[in-house]
């Protein structure tokens, strides 16, 4: 089954860092897990949001995720030859799941300098910022050394959140799933403190496709 897109475009970046998009799966009213945070969503897109999820990866130089995500996906796959990248406050992750086994050459745990030593011995490590996770360096790192020209972010609300507030999300593809699931305490594509009215961040829809009941969005920041 093939994606929405015919082909995917990006007008890149001309500063010192990759250009940045998400890709995010929601429900009608913006829920973005089925169950609760540790559980897999497979469920909650289609085959067709499936197979652009791919597509969009396919696109991508590399992928970052964060620590969330991927002990919910422990056999997350990803294109071979694609830089990934997972996001943990804390550095200790399972060195031993498929986001690492499956291509370790390119496979990175971003963390802090406060908690360099709490990263696995068999996974590489990339340590920004003395106590918080510096998100600013790191892509600058993956600029220049790794030459990551198009970043994928696929979550979740933390790390989306994160990137948000520093001004470095440069487009989302969102998919609304025809669903319903509520809850005051369900994580959205980007949770975390919120941005003051005058901080508020504008984007330009790029493009809306409806495949049945599904609704595949793309936006650019304005």
């Amino acid at each position: 089954m093939n994606g929405v897109y015919d082909q995917l475009e990006f007008p890149g970046t001309s500063g010192d860092r990759p250009y940045v998009f998400i890709n995010m799966v929601a429900t009608i009213d913006g829920k973005i897990v089925t169950g609760d945070r540790s559980e897999p969503v497979q469920d909650l897109g289609s085959k067709v949001d499936h197979a652009t999820m791919h597509q969009i990866q396919r696109a991508a130089d590399g992928i970052m995720i964060g620590a969330g995500t991927l002990r919910s996906l422990p056999n997350i796959n990803y294109p071979k030859n694609v830089y990934r990248f997972v996001a943990s406050r804390s550095g200790k992750v399972d060195p031993f799941c498929n986001f690492f086994t499956d291509d370790p050459s390119r496979a990175f745990v971003v963390t802090s300098i406060k908690n360099a030593e709490s990263v696995p011995e068999d996974a590489q490590a990339i340590c920004v910022g003395t106590d918080e996770l510096d998100f600013e360096e790191l892509l600058g790192i993956m600029h220049q050394e790794m030459n990551i020209k198009l970043l994928l972010v696929e979550g979740g609300s933390d790390l989306n959140a994160q990137l948000f507030k520093l001004g470095l999300v440069d487009e989302i593809f969102l998919t609304v799933a025809p669903k319903i699931r509520l809850g005051a305490n369900i994580p959205t594509i980007a949770d975390g403190e919120p941005l003051d009215r005058s901080a508020i961040q504008n984007f330009l829809l790029v493009s809306s496709i409806q495949v049945e009941n599904e609704l595949f969005l793309r936006y650019r920041k304005r």
